[in-house]
């Protein structure tokens, strides 16, 4: 059974050039799309990335760090992460953190046991990924900035930018006493967040006060419910509750629904991050997020990855393409003014 790399062997083309054509991306000509699929029936080429690994007795594997792979921010990222790796018969593989559980992850990292990695979460220190990251072994890492040599960074400094576009919606309400939850720690948009809730409070001449800010302690529904619950004594006395993420803010509506609190007639709530479910519960929550999927980011990201671990003659090229895309790459964020705010 034919791979990737025997029909790019036999037609002279790079991987990438046919993984491309393979899977009909408009980057290569459809003559050389042709002339690839007509090869891969000729060479009963069946897509297989274990068979690949096991016959090349190399790792064709991209592994995925992230705290909590449960959330949907989360689980929309990795079916970007996941097709686009199938496309280029690599195999993709998931590994949390959650708990501050990163004992694997780091063993994965520091011994090499992926072609290359793909981090999201700051629970894996710089120092890891600083003393990791080989030409052999190129590293991306997401929602922050590390230093390094084969380390590569993209979109660090948006994260948690879009709370900004919240808390101005919410003040331009007529709403001055807005709580503020937090969600896990883990989370690099949780710190980020606050600090622009801080600072748009202050811009606007509102006292900060931390008697109204509260910790989830984690970014699931449950955490959301759990906290809002400790929160219902002093509803009476704040105009609003802006939630780090939008799954501990659909906990919390939940909550408030479940001790007949009425949303946004008592209290209004807003959310961060803009996931399906946001404008699915009732009230539809407001919130804040990127305007797309970001299916082309995350594509891109992958191809790299595979440029880099291939080395064809084709990698210098194409990956300077790639790298000044990503490089220029920003996730515009905007508001999503739906039910849950007066």
């Amino acid at each position: 059974m034919a791979s990737i790399k025997d029909i790019a062997k036999a037609l002279g083309m790079s991987v990438s050039t046919v993984s491309l054509a393979l899977n009909d991306k408009p980057r290569v000509s459809e003559e050389t799309r042709a002339l690839v699929k007509s090869k891969a029936k000729e060479m009963n080429y069946i897509k297989n990335g274990i068979a690949a690994d096991l016959k090349n007795k190399k790792s064709n594997l991209i592994l995925f760090v992230i705290n909590d792979a449960s959330r949907s921010f989360f689980s929309t990222i990795i079916r970007h992460l996941q097709e686009a790796t199938a496309n280029f018969d690599y195999d993709f593989l998931v590994c949390t953190t959650y708990g501050n559980h990163t004992a694997t992850a780091e063993r994965f990292i520091k011994e090499h046991r992926a072609a290359a990695v793909i981090i999201y979460t700051s629970t894996i220190k710089n120092e890891i990924i600083q003393e990791s990251a080989t030409a052999n072994f190129p590293i991306v890492v997401l929602g922050r900035y590390v230093p390094g040599e084969y380390v590569f960074c993209y979109d660090y400094k948006k994260s948690g930018e879009d709370t900004l576009l919240t808390t101005e919606y919410l003040i331009s309400r007529g709403l001055k006493r807005i709580a503020f939850v937090k969600g896990s720690s883990a989370s690099l948009g949780t710190s980020r967040s606050f600090n622009h809730y801080i600072n748009i409070l202050k811009d606007h001449n509102i006292p900060f006060d931390e008697t109204i800010v509260f910790d989830a302690k984690g970014s699931s529904y449950e955490h959301g419910y759990n906290i809002t619950e400790k929160m219902l004594p002093i509803l009476k006395n704040i105009d609003a509750i802006q939630y780090s993420t939008d799954d501990i803010a659909i906990g919390g509506l939940m909550c408030l629904k479940n001790n007949g609190i009425r949303v946004p007639e008592d209290i209004s709530v807003v959310g961060r991050g803009n996931i399906p479910e946001s404008k699915m519960i009732k009230p539809a929550l407001t919130t804040s997020g990127a305007n797309d999927e970001n299916t082309l980011l995350f594509e891109s990201i992958v191809h790299y990855l595979v440029l880099l671990i291939e080395k064809d003659e084709e990698t210098k090229v194409v990956a300077e393409q790639l790298s000044k895309y990503l490089n220029a790459y920003s996730n515009p964020t905007q508001l999503y003014i739906r039910e849950s705010v007066i």
